[in-house]
């Protein structure tokens, strides 16, 4: 996984403000990670000491990670207490555990979701449970290649010395930065989208007294009304291609794009991408902050919070998430539900979201768009 936060930072007397006291607080943020091996069935005989017993909840979440990035079979411990297997075909034959096909024409696959807290099944249930993953480690043979974190560091910290996992196992993710200077840094304004819903509401009622002047009130009426919803029309198309501008200089940035330093001079016929305009851009300095390993769920939300409470913020904030596309469970619309929106784990898969934040601590505006694969179920 990879979290980016992007920002620009105003110069003033060869000084950097605006950005560089929010830039010391997220740098100092930190995770650890651990990059193992072990046994599905001895994860789940040590669920009480990670998964809340009597609701969704867990302090550490764990999944599957193949060197290759294409096995057939993956799993993962969410942060509800849920084990999710995706399997291919055989395996799911031969475990014995009841699940849901995958609903993507010509995909083969099966997704079995166990939530292991005590109270989610009866005792009988456990016990096959229990019995099918024992099996199915002993038809491997090897143990499972799994990247894991606990809420905190204490707690993976703990669950690897539980495990005998040595200290070499352990990673620890650093914020990098760098910045890029003398680039085209487009001018942020984020606004709510134009509407058509309700627009001339109430026109097209006649208010003469007589049939004829009626008639033509709602003839004057009804043209004004099409007006008014083709004036909106424009904005709010306007206002997509604005904001898809907005996101494709965000990754650019990200990329750091030789395109977005003002003195790049591109031949315009092979060039495929050009740059905010002086008219709605200047030429500034962009701070890019970088975290990647396994980024577990508590982490992210303390980079989002740090932005969303930072004061005397620079003129916007952008964060990226990559999210690992080869993951059994990726989004969860509700914690308190065990249902999560299909997905076929491909290690070519695409999962990413980007927000974009704007404005002052009291009167923040943000923008969030989504990125995800064909076969994930999330938007239908």
């Amino acid at each position: 996984m990879q979290l980016d936060v992007l920002f620009p930072v105003q110069r003033q007397n060869n000084s950097e403000g605006g950005g560089d006291a929010l830039q010391t607080v997220l740098c100092a943020l930190e995770t650890t990670y651990v990059k193992a091996r072990i046994e599905l069935a001895k994860l789940v005989e040590q669920a009480g000491t990670v998964v809340q017993p009597l609701e969704l909840k867990s302090t550490l979440t764990m999944l599957t990670h193949s060197p290759h990035d294409a096995a057939d079979d993956v799993w993962c411990l969410d942060p509800r207490g849920v084990l999710t297997l995706h399997l291919g075909v055989e395996s799911y034959q031969t475990l014995g555990l009841t699940g849901t096909k995958v609903p993507f024409k010509g995909q083969d696959g099966h997704v079995v979701s166990l939530p292991l807290q005590p109270s989610a099944t009866s005792v009988r249930n456990r016990q096959k449970r229990d019995a099918a993953l024992k099996a199915w480690d002993a038809r491997r043979g090897e143990p499972w290649d799994v990247l894991y974190c606990g809420s905190n560091a204490s707690t993976t910290a703990a669950f690897a010395s539980f495990n005998a996992h040595p200290a070499s196992d352990i990673r620890v993710v650093k914020c990098v930065a760098r910045t890029e200077r003398g680039v085209w840094v487009p001018r942020v304004e984020l606004s709510a989208r134009p509407s058509t819903r309700g627009s001339g509401k109430g026109a097209g009622k006649g208010t003469g007294t007589d049939k004829g002047k009626g008639k033509g009130s709602h003839a004057q009426n009804d043209a004004e009304k099409g007006e008014e919803e083709e004036d909106i029309e424009a904005e709010a198309e306007d206002w997509d291609a604005d904001m898809h501008a907005l996101f494709e200089w965000v990754g650019m940035a990200g990329l750091g794009a030789q395109r977005l330093q003002a003195h790049d001079r591109p031949n315009p016929h092979v060039a495929l991408y050009t740059p905010p305009s002086p008219s709605t851009a200047v030429v500034g300095d962009v701070v890019h902050l970088r975290w990647r390993g396994f980024l577990g769920p508590v982490f992210v939300q303390s980079v989002v919070d740090t932005v969303l409470s930072a004061t005397n913020n620079p003129p916007f904030i952008a964060l990226t998430a990559h999210a690992l596309p080869v993951s059994s469970v990726s989004y969860i619309p509700d914690a308190n539900n065990l249902k999560t929106p299909a997905r076929m784990p491909r290690a070519d898969g695409d999962d990413t979201w980007c927000l974009i934040v704007a404005g002052e601590s009291n009167s923040k505006r943000w923008c969030l768009a989504e990125s995800v694969g064909g076969l994930d179920a999330r938007w239908g």
